[in-house]
């Protein structure tokens, strides 16, 4: 009997690994969630001082970040769930190689942003891959994303209105200038008659530079959108040390 209830066990958590253990530390679940009540207490959620623009963490208050001071986004504004740091870097990371139940906790944590902040969206817009990177991957996580927070918002999700025409390099190291080169003609907007007059909100799972963001909207208004905002699972906070000027 013992032999045939573990088995049972083995095979509800390979058929539903989630809301089964938790999918930080693994431990049995006993109640309607995705994350045990201790490890929810430490998830890194993106509050406190936040730039009105882009929504990443800032260590203190001001009007907006060193990024967006350099250089205002094209989108309106953007919000974020989670910062990007701690436990949150492992999920996104088991999220985008494999696990991609994770989509839809992500989208449970990121559906009060979506009707807090963008409740006059039109349309979801996942950030599109190339075809060779989402055959490499097997699937689009942005994408994964945004069909997750369609089902629960009732909101559509336009998955073919933008195309990613090629490949990038990672934007991580590179100066704001060849983060911009590097994006230069990247997205193309296939479907421009359903932009015109909307509100799109962008989905995807980690804003990094947000260089990526800005050039998927710039591309969307260009097309006639009324308003273009981002809504992502996480985002790396801000990295001015404590007390130091904006000059």
């Amino acid at each position: 009997m013992a032999r045939t209830a573990g088995l049972l066990r083995r095979l509800k958590r390979f058929l539903f690994p989630e809301k089964f253990t938790c999918v930080c530390c693994g431990e049995e679940l006993y109640e309607d969630s995705y994350v045990c009540p201790r490890c929810r207490a430490c998830l890194p959620v993106n509050g406190g001082y936040l730039c009105s623009k882009c929504g990443r963490a800032m260590r203190e208050q001001a009007p907006v970040c060193l990024e967006c001071k350099a250089a205002m986004p094209s989108y309106h504004k953007a919000r974020s769930a989670f910062r990007y740091e701690g436990e949150i870097v492992r999920l996104v990371k088991r999220f985008k190689t494999g696990a991609r139940y994770l989509a839809a906790f992500f989208a449970d944590s990121m559906l009060p942003l979506l009707a807090e902040a963008f409740a006059d969206t039109d349309f979801l817009l996942p950030v599109p891959m190339t075809a060779r990177a989402r055959r490499r991957r097997g699937y689009n996580q942005s994408q994964l994303l945004a069909e997750a927070l369609s089902a629960r918002a009732g909101i559509p999700a336009e998955a073919g209105v933008l195309v990613k025409t090629r490949d990038t390099a990672a934007q991580k190291e590179l100066s704001r200038r060849e983060r911009a080169e590097n994006l230069r003609g990247s997205f193309r907007v296939h479907e421009r008659t359903k932009c015109r007059g909307k509100n799109i909100l962008i989905v995807d799972d980690v804003m990094t530079t947000g260089a990526t963001a800005d050039a998927a909207a710039l591309a969307l208004l260009r097309a006639g959108a009324r308003k273009v905002c981002l809504l992502t699972a996480a985002s790396v906070p801000d990295a001015r040390p404590r007390g130091e000027s904006e000059g």
